[in-house]
């Protein structure tokens, strides 16, 4: 996962609990969460996949608000 899916998805799930807060429609952003899992699923961290997969969306927000190490795609391996 790169970092700019982690910001994508934190956004969208910011954005959903605040038309939540404002008890305007969320179908959108859920939407959007779920396409979101669907592009991470295969590198999003373990925790952070059952979080959005059962939909406790509040845990989901909190794991991406403590900060975690997100892969760069583009780092070459090296034999360390």
């Amino acid at each position: 996962m790169t970092a700019e899916q982690a910001q994508g998805l934190k956004t969208t799930l910011e954005a959903m609990f605040d038309n939540i807060a404002a008890k305007q429609s969320m179908i959108e952003d859920l939407q959007r969460i779920e396409k979101l899992h669907q592009e991470i699923a295969s590198t999003a961290p373990p925790m952070l996949n059952h979080y959005l997969q059962r939909r406790s969306y509040t845990k989901a927000l909190e794991f991406l608000e403590q900060g975690f190490v997100v892969e760069e795609t583009d780092r070459p391996d090296c034999d360390d």
